[in-house]
């Protein structure tokens, strides 16, 4: 063999050699974006699973408070990208007079480019009793601060990236003391921006423990003489649990609370159907109904009597 032949075998055994090693960079390369994806998407899993399981067994306070003075619904806010609700933790430290061991939890996205994190955020106390939570930490940012602990979930949730608005959280309602459904969606995608497909994972779930407000529904009756009949019947109670029925004539704002002593003088009766004698003129009648939690709704109506 000649130098030159030897020259040119080593130049084509050090291009061959090249070849390998970058089909075998590319490929560690795939396999390592590929295990990042799947981490990711994993890790999205939990949160789902989690998030579900936590939902189902909401902490409606009130069911541990035996006076009802508690809070009576469980989710604390909800916006397209941030939730807060109570649940009961697993394990009461001794001596704690929070006794039903409830706990403050939040989900929320951080809407930082390029990569977008989910954390969740913990708030759990032992020197208040359930019925009486400490108030709620800060929520204007994600993570926000003064709560206990705080978690990255995922890391990669791209539900914003690229100014897409796409809700990591959805509900049946915008008023939190009457969201009975929660859905959320994550997009996980390691590589925004490139051709790799984003993986959506969803989940929902009904709140079987979130107390709802109730209706309110009442009608008047003008008869002879100046007297009203009122009838409260069409109130009902979304958990079909009783109400109690309070009945105002021409009361300010807001409603005075009729246990006081003396009684308001805008506190004219109580129960489902009641009547009464009134002046001639026109007069607002307002009924107020509340559960057994306390949650209250109101219904009126003005006429001349």
């Amino acid at each position: 063999m000649t130098l030159i032949e030897l020259l040119l075998g080593s130049v084509m055994a050090v291009i061959v050699l090249g070849s390998t090693l970058t089909v075998l960079a590319a490929t560690n390369d795939n396999a390592r974006h590929q295990q990042t994806a799947s981490d990711n998407q994993d890790a999205a899993r939990i949160y789902l699973d989690r998030l579900a399981r936590q939902l189902r067994n909401l902490a409606s306070p009130s069911l541990f408070s035996a006076n009802y003075q508690a809070q009576p619904y469980a989710v604390d806010s909800a916006s397209n990208y941030d939730l807060v609700f109570r649940v009961v933790g697993d394990t009461m430290p001794p001596g704690s007079l929070n006794t039903a061991n409830v706990k403050r939890v939040r989900y929320c996205l951080d809407n930082a480019q390029p990569s977008q994190t989910l954390y969740q955020q913990e708030q759990t106390w032992t020197n208040a009793a359930s019925n009486m939570p400490p108030a709620l930490p800060s929520t204007a940012a994600c993570p926000g601060t003064g709560w206990t602990t705080t978690k990255k979930l995922v890391s990669v949730a791209a539900n914003r990236v690229g100014g897409q608005n796409r809700p990591l959280f959805t509900y049946n309602s915008s008023d939190p003391q009457r969201i009975t459904e929660v859905h959320s969606e994550i997009f996980v995608d390691t590589t925004p921006g490139t051709p790799a497909k984003e993986t959506r994972l969803a989940t929902g779930v009904t709140l079987r423990n979130q107390n709802r407000v109730p209706i309110a529904g009442m009608t008047a009756t003008a008869t002879a003489g100046h007297h009203a009949i009122l009838n409260g019947s069409g109130s009902e109670d979304p958990e079909g649990m009783p109400l109690t029925y309070q009945w105002y004539l021409d009361p300010p704002s807001p409603l005075p609370d009729c246990g006081g002593t003396p009684v308001p003088a805008s506190c004219i009766g109580t129960g489902v159907v009641f009547e009464k004698d009134l002046t001639a003129g026109n007069h607002r009648i307002v009924l107020l109904v509340k559960d057994p939690a306390g949650l209250p709704a109101t219904d009126e109506d003005t006429r001349l009597y």
